[in-house]
């Protein structure tokens, strides 16, 4: 039972951050600018939509778990791929911190998911 509390407790932080983050990423000029300097500008909208629906994923997999497991999945690579790009423009370790975390976060929500 505890595995599941922590699950909940995991998904509810990993869902509000990409909310907010997806949110941001589409409607935030900062957001703009930063798409820009990746030189990835024209993928911004995509990525904040697919940010928003993989937090609807992770919390309608509370109740269906193939889809709460593919769509933390998901959400794990997305951040995995925004560290690479941080790597690659040689931004500091400071910055890549909320990628990695959420990469790391969403990958134990993978983890417990798929224990189901």
């Amino acid at each position: 039972m505890t595995w599941r509390i922590t699950l909940l407790l995991l998904v509810l932080v990993s869902a509000g951050a990409f909310t907010w983050y997806g949110l941001l990423c589409l409607f935030s000029l900062r957001a703009r600018r930063e798409y820009r300097r990746y030189g990835i500008p024209h993928l911004r909208v995509m990525n904040g939509s697919f940010m928003l629906l993989g937090s609807g994923g992770i919390l309608l997999g509370l109740l269906f778990w193939p889809l709460g497991f593919v769509a933390a999945a998901c959400l794990s690579t997305m951040m995995l791929l925004g560290v690479l790009a941080r790597v690659r423009l040689g931004d500091s370790a400071r910055l890549m911190i909320p990628a990695a975390s959420l990469a790391v976060l969403n990958f134990v929500i993978t983890i417990l998911f798929g224990a189901t």
